[in-house]
C-alpha cells in the first residue's frame, strides 16, 4: 500500500525547521570574512619595545609547559611591560626569523596588530644599543643598497651587511 505523496509534508516541514536554527547558529560562529582593503589599511600602527623570544620556550619557563628537547621555534616578541605578540613572517620581518644578531638585541618594532589577535604584524624595525636607537638594515658596500632583508644584495649577489646606525646619524 502506497501512501500519498502529500501525506509527508508535515514530516518534511518539521525536519526543515528543526535544521534552520541550527545552520543560523552555525554561521553564527563562523568566522567573519576578511575585512575589506580599506579597513585593513586603517588599522592603527602600534609601537613595541622588546625582544624577540620563542614562544614555546617562555611558556615552559614561565608555565611549565611540555617542551621537546628538539623543537622548531615560533618567534614571538615580549614587550618591556611582558606582554607576547606573535610575529608575523613576511618581507619586512624576515630579518627577526633569519638574523640571530637581529634576535639578540632590544628592538623598537612598528606595526599593525589585526582587531581580536596578538599577532603583530612588523612594518618598521629599529634597535635600543646603551639607551640609544639606532636604525636598523642591511647595507651593500658595491651597490649602496639599503635593505631590511639578509642575504645576499639583491643586485650583485654579494652579501649584504647589518648596520645599526644612530638615528641622528647620516645615511650612507
Amino acid at each position: 500500500m502506497t501512501s500519498a505523496p502529500h501525506t509527508h509534508w508535515p514530516v518534511i516541514c518539521l525536519i526543515g525547521l528543526t535544521v534552520l536554527p541550527a545552520t543560523a547558529a552555525e554561521r553564527a560562529d563562523s568566522p567573519a570574512a576578511p575585512a575589506p582593503v580599506k579597513a585593513r589599511e586603517a588599522l592603527e600602527s602600534v609601537q613595541l619595545r622588546g625582544r624577540v623570544v620563542c614562544l614555546s620556550e617562555e611558556m615552559h619557563r614561565l608555565h611549565q609547559t611540555d617542551l621537546p628537547t628538539n623543537h622548531e621555534h615560533i618567534y614571538g616578541f615580549r614587550t618591556t611591560n611582558g606582554v607576547y605578540y606573535t610575529l608575523l613572517r613576511t618581507g619586512l620581518s624576515e630579518a627577526l626569523f633569519a638574523d640571530k644578531r637581529v634576535r639578540e638585541k632590544e628592538l623598537i618594532l612598528s606595526g599593525k596588530v589585526p582587531p581580536g589577535t596578538q599577532i603583530f604584524d612588523v612594518r618598521v624595525m629599529k634597535s635600543v644599543r646603551n639607551g640609544v636607537v639606532h636604525d636598523l638594515y642591511y647595507y651593500c658596500d658595491i651597490c649602496a643598497i639599503k635593505t631590511v632583508v639578509p642575504g645576499p644584495c639583491m643586485c650583485c649577489r654579494e652579501p649584504v651587511e647589518l648596520v645599526e646606525k644612530p638615528l641622528n646619524a647620516q645615511d650612507p
